[in-house]
C-alpha cells in the first residue's frame, strides 16, 4: 500500500523535541502564531518524492516506482535513530570530559544522517530543479531514441522514468558522484563539536540543518554546519581554531551561547516556515 504522507523531517528526530505530553511547540513564521502538534502531523508533504507518469500507459499506475525513495529513507532511519540516541546518552552522562564521542563507522553514520536531513527537504529539492529535465538532455538524440523505444513497447513515459532516476541519483548516498555521496565525503574534512546546554534549550525548525560561511574559521574551508540534536545537545561542523572548540568532543555551554545558536536559526527565516521546541516559553524568547 502506497504511503501518501512523506516526512521531510523524520519523526524520530522531532520526537527528541517533544514536551512531557509528547507534543511539539511550534511557531508559524508566516502566520505568526503558536500551536502544539504531534511529530507525525508536521513536516510532511503528500507524495513529496513521487514522480507521476506522464504520457504513459495507464496500466503503469499513477507514480513511477511509488514510495521507492521514501522506503530508501526509512531503510536508514533506524540506524540514524540509534546513533542519535547514543549521542544524547553519552553527552548527558557524567563521562570523562576528554573522551571522544564517536568512533569509526559511527562518524560515517553521522555524516549520512546530516546529509539526509538536507537533501530530503522540499526547499533543497526545489533548488536542484529535480522536476525538470535539463535542456541538453531533453532534446538529445539519446532521449529521443529512448522515447521512441518506450512507445514501441506500448509503455510511453520515458520522460517520467528519467525524472524518477534523477531523483534517485540525487537522494541516495550510495551512488558515487551524487550530492549525498560527495557531501558526506566533504564532511569528513570538517571538524565537529558537540555542545551540551547547562541551563537553556536549543530549538530547531522544519529545515534543521543550517549551512553557511563563518569568518571566524581561519583555514581555507570557511563552511560551518549547525544542527540541534535535542533541546540539550547540538552539533557544529567547522574547522575552528579556537581553544574552546574540541573536535569530536562535548563542551558545556551557558544560556548566552545557546541563544546565539537559536538566533542563528531565525537568521535563516526566509528558508524556514516554523520554529520547533519543547516549550512555547523557549521559542518566545526569540520571536
Amino acid at each position: 500500500m502506497q504511503k501518501v504522507k512523506e516526512h521531510y523531517v523524520p519523526q524520530f528526530y522531532l520526537n527528541k523535541f517533544t514536551d512531557d505530553n509528547g507534543l511539539l511547540h511550534i511557531y508559524d513564521l508566516k502566520q505568526k502564531k503558536f500551536y502544539t502538534q504531534k511529530p507525525k502531523n508536521i513536516c510532511y508533504k503528500k507524495n513529496l518524492y513521487e514522480t507521476e507518469w506522464q504520457d504513459a500507459n495507464p496500466k503503469l499506475g499513477k507514480y513511477v516506482l511509488a514510495n521507492k525513495i521514501e522506503n530508501e529513507f526509512c531503510r536508514f532511519e533506524s540506524e540514524f535513530a540509534i546513533l542519535l540516541q547514543k549521542i544524547i546518552d553519552i553527552c548527558t552522562s557524567a563521562q570523562n570530559p576528554n573522551a571522544m564521542i564517536l568512533y569509526g563507522k559511527e562518524k560515517e553514520v553521522l555524516f549520512r544522517f546530516v546529509v539526509n536531513l538536507m537533501v530530503r527537504n522540499p526547499l533543497f529539492m526545489e533548488s536542484l530543479a529535480l522536476s525538470e529535465i535539463p535542456e541538453e538532455i531533453k532534446n538529445s538524440d539519446e532521449m529521443s531514441l529512448f522515447r521512441a523505444d518506450m512507445c514501441k513497447m506500448g509503455l510511453g513515459g520515458a520522460d517520467s522514468i528519467y525524472l524518477a532516476a534523477q531523483k534517485e541519483v540525487m537522494f541516495t548516498d550510495e551512488i558515487e558522484g551524487s550530492f549525498p555521496y560527495e557531501y558526506a565525503k566533504y564532511l569528513k574534512k570538517i571538524s565537529f563539536t558537540f555542545f551540551y546546554s547547562l541551563n537553556s534549550d536549543f530549538i530547531t525548525s522544519d529545515m534543521p540543518v543550517l549551512l553557511g560561511n563563518d569568518c571566524m574559521i581561519s583555514d581555507e574551508i570557511k563552511t560551518y554546519l549547525y544542527l540541534a540534536l535535542s533541546p540539550k545537545i547540538a552539533i557544529l561542523f567547522g574547522n575552528y581554531n579556537l581553544p574552546q572548540i574540541r573536535k569530536n568532543k562535548m563542551i558545556k555551554i551557558e544560556s548566552e551561547i545557546v541563544d546565539l545558536f537559536n538566533i542563528k536559526i531565525l537568521k535563516h527565516h526566509n528558508n524556514i516556515n516554523m520554529l520547533i521546541g519543547n516549550s512555547r516559553e523557549m521559542i518566545e524568547k526569540y520571536v
